[in-house]
């Protein structure tokens, strides 16, 4: 680990990221910006009716909604050039000539990449504080919330990490890896509904009501799908209910993890200036 953190790429990004004037400022309007939302929310709100703690969790659907757009809008964009921005720099030999492996190499980029959105989920972390007075949320939510936000950053970073290494222009790769995250967060959801519908449509006398949304499935699309495991995490339902063989929130976290390892793994593999095939190997 301190080999890690002493990688001489992660300090010189970080050094280049966190050092200019433009993050400062970006982060202090981001903060300004979410901090007006809430309080101008909380603002109207109190002009409509009195608000007493515990009593609606508006504000947390609001600020979690909010802060999830900005993690499917910018953690993509962040990591869709970290390669091939280097290819087309012409300062991606010399970075594999170095003694960083092409693994290192791709640890070092995710990390630099993702960590001012990191930066940016955790110093929005004491508006919560207000949603946990006005909102009726518990503790637990807030650190369910985090962990589905750290996970989505992490996967989305590594759909743009992989297309950043496969492809040779950052603008391709940029629009390859919205597409990607698109598909994952808008295209798993109308997948589920129209595999759920079809079948009902075709089995009507087997499938009555919502018996067909609790097949294996229809069910673990349904937990592959970010707008739902959010809805379940704050209370709010909007889709079918669901019989879990565990929370929802766990197998989300394992089937996104488990693709960013893919993910992070090929990018590796394809930075590799000499890769070995499986029929290299058998030789």
């Amino acid at each position: 680990m301190t080999d890690f953190f002493t990688n001489p790429l992660i300090v010189k990004e970080m050094r280049e990221r966190f050092r200019t004037p433009k993050t400062f400022w970006i982060l202090g309007l981001y903060l300004l910006v979410m901090g007006a939302i809430l309080l101008g929310f909380i603002f109207i709100q109190q002009m409509n009716s009195y608000i007493s703690p515990g009593d609606n969790s508006e504000l947390f659907v609001m600020l979690a909604v909010i802060q999830y757009g900005m993690i499917c809008f910018i953690a993509p964009a962040l990591s869709a050039g970290a390669i091939s921005g280097e290819r087309e720099r012409q300062t991606l030999n010399i970075l594999l000539t170095t003694h960083l492996s092409p693994a290192k190499i791709i640890m070092s980029k995710i990390v630099t990449s993702l960590a001012f959105i990191f930066l940016l989920v955790v110093t929005s972390l004491p508006l919560y504080s207000f949603v946990i007075l006005y909102g009726g949320i518990s503790p637990t939510q807030l650190l369910l919330l985090l962990l589905f936000f750290s996970v989505n950053i992490i996967c989305f970073g590594s759909i743009g990490l992989f297309c950043s290494t496969w492809m040779k222009r950052t603008g391709v790769s940029t629009i390859t890896a919205y597409g990607l995250s698109f598909f994952l967060v808008v295209g798993t959801g109308l997948v589920f509904i129209f595999l759920g519908m079809l079948i009902q449509q075709m089995y009507p006398e087997v499938y009555v009501d919502e018996t067909v949304w609790n097949l294996l499935g229809i069910k673990l699309l349904a937990g592959m799908n970010p707008p739902y495991v959010l809805s379940e995490i704050l209370g709010e339902n909007i889709g079918p209910k669901l019989d879990w063989f565990m929370p929802v929130w766990a197998y989300f976290s394992i089937i996104y993890g488990v693709l960013s390892l893919i993910l992070i793994a090929g990018s590796a593999y394809l930075l590799r200036p000499v890769r070995r095939t499986w029929f290299a190997w058998k030789k």
